[in-house]
């Protein structure tokens, strides 16, 4: 049968990175008026989400035009658990350990920093990154989306960092490649392939979206799909 393995980080009031907070509210209430109904706000690359292209790529898709079928299909997983503080995941790396990645596939990079450092300020100032040589052969092996456990870009740990200083983001984006950031519990997949579902919040025009991710495996998912 198969399993579903929860990678998405919970999402909780008062969280939140570039001086940008989560905020829940409940303005209607069982005391005001006799049942609940909340709302929330919250930095849209904050937590997981996925990045649309015009995060990086002036006159990219937005999120509302990602297509389904980049976020759905066969995954590889890569194992990067000896890559920890500051530790730059290069391409050969990729190379030496990705050769069961196949083309239109998920990749998956496991360094287990998100598991061990979520929620400290030293999650984005220390993690292991991924070089441009390793965006690069991503690019190459002709993958269509990459889930992150880590901020894959060196540049955002510089306070104030630019867009023309991110390269990697620019070199995935720019492809059309899409990022699924920020996930965890990767450590309870047991198989080097699997599948993966990552479905963002359908926000029209915006850059990035929170989402829901999901590891199945012992399920074959199709490499196409057909939207109705």
């Amino acid at each position: 049968m198969p399993e579903l393995i929860d990678l998405s980080i919970p999402v909780r009031h008062g969280d939140g990175r570039l001086g940008l907070q989560v905020e829940f509210t409940t303005p209607y209430s069982y005391e005001n008026c006799g049942w609940q109904g909340s709302s929330f706000s919250m930095f849209a690359h904050y937590g997981t989400h996925v990045d649309a292209p015009i995060h990086f790529i002036e006159h990219g898709k937005c999120t509302h035009e990602t297509p389904l079928s980049k976020l759905m299909g066969p995954a590889a997983l890569i194992e990067l658990d000896d890559h920890g503080e500051n530790a730059a995941i290069k391409g050969d790396t990729l190379e030496d350990r990705g050769r069961h990645v196949e083309r239109g596939d998920i990749v998956i990079l496991r360094t287990g920093w998100t598991d061990k450092r979520w929620g400290q300020d030293s999650f984005w100032r220390e993690g292991p990154y991924l070089s441009v040589a390793g965006a690069e052969w991503l690019v190459e092996r002709g993958v269509r989306a990459v889930v992150y456990d880590f901020s894959e870009e060196e540049a955002v740990r510089k306070p104030g960092f630019r867009g023309e200083e991110c390269p990697v983001h620019h070199t995935i984006l720019g492809e059309s490649i899409y990022n699924i950031e920020y996930c965890h519990n990767l450590a309870k997949i047991q198989r080097p392939r699997l599948a993966i579902a990552a479905l963002p919040l359908h926000l029209v025009g915006l850059d990035g979206a929170p989402a829901r991710v999901v590891a199945i495996e012992g399920l074959d998912l199709p490499r196409e799909f057909t939207l109705r």
